[in-house]
């Protein structure tokens, strides 16, 4: 199968699908909208970002003991070096969004519609984003690594130790998290018509899989997301998704799919 054959069945997917009963359960306040961030509400690696605030480049690239223990290493080279927490932070709140994110927040708003972010990258750098932006009212959670400034130094931890999926890696399972967090709501007597889940990552294949026939996925055009869909295809496996996947390029392209079903 070849590339233009994927986005052949991309569409063909769309289109079966549109006539189907899940569209017309857009009505709100039954949406959920789970957002990845690095490379999906901004448009960069939040992380990355900040290791560039160190004057002398670092002589590895990762960590075996993995990508948390690894930022670990750099906030405290960053510490060392003197930088202080207020260059952290502006370093982070400095970083633009993907284009289409604020008009896509304020039409969610508007249709009550529930918002929150599952990432890999932690929360000290999410939320002073956030605030930064005039986002943290509209988001009702964020699951993220723990971070705080001690003494001047980051200190981040890793959100779960895990060992059950092997398509998350072992300080967060996404999938487990959006599972937990739509069970929780049902707790609380909000049950979700539909979910849509938006990112771009290898870490985000594990919540598109949890979704059900009536959700959407929305995987960004060009990352390991769209890739690794592409690839099992190419090869005639099965995707392992249930709900609809609808690639996308800004946020726009999201917007325009929640309108349509109105």
């Amino acid at each position: 199968v070849g590339t233009s054959d994927f986005w052949s069945w991309i569409n063909l997917s769309f289109i079966n699908r549109s006539s189907n009963k899940f569209l017309h359960h857009i009505e709100m306040p039954n949406l959920l909208l789970a957002f990845d961030f690095d490379h999906t509400i901004i448009d960069d690696n939040s992380d990355t970002v900040v290791r560039d605030l160190l004057k002398e480049k670092p002589t590895r690239s990762h960590s075996s003991s993995g990508w948390t223990s690894y930022m670990q290493e750099i906030f405290t080279m960053l510490a060392a070096q003197g930088t202080t927490e207020h260059q952290i932070r502006k370093a982070v709140v400095d970083l633009q969004e993907v284009n289409g994110f604020s008009n896509l927040m304020e039409y969610l708003q508007n249709i009550n519609a529930e918002v929150i972010i599952i990432s890999d990258s932690n929360e000290y750098f999410i939320h002073h984003w956030l605030v930064g932006k005039g986002f943290v009212d509209k988001v009702k959670k964020v699951f993220s690594n723990p971070a705080k400034f001690v003494k001047g130094e980051l200190k981040i931890e890793k959100y779960h130790v895990q060992d059950w999926c092997q398509n998350s890696t072992e300080n967060l399972c996404k999938g487990y998290i959006l599972e937990n967090y739509i069970n929780d709501r049902k707790c609380e007597g909000i049950v979700f018509d539909q979910v849509l889940y938006v990112g771009d990552g290898q870490n985000d294949y594990c919540p598109s899989t949890k979704l059900r026939e009536t959700d959407v996925t929305f995987p960004r055009v060009g990352y390991a997301l769209q890739k690794k869909l592409e690839q099992l295809l190419a090869v005639g496996e099965k995707t392992g998704i249930l709900a609809t996947i609808c690639p996308w390029t800004t946020h726009d392209d999201i917007l325009n799919f929640i309108r349509v079903k109105e």
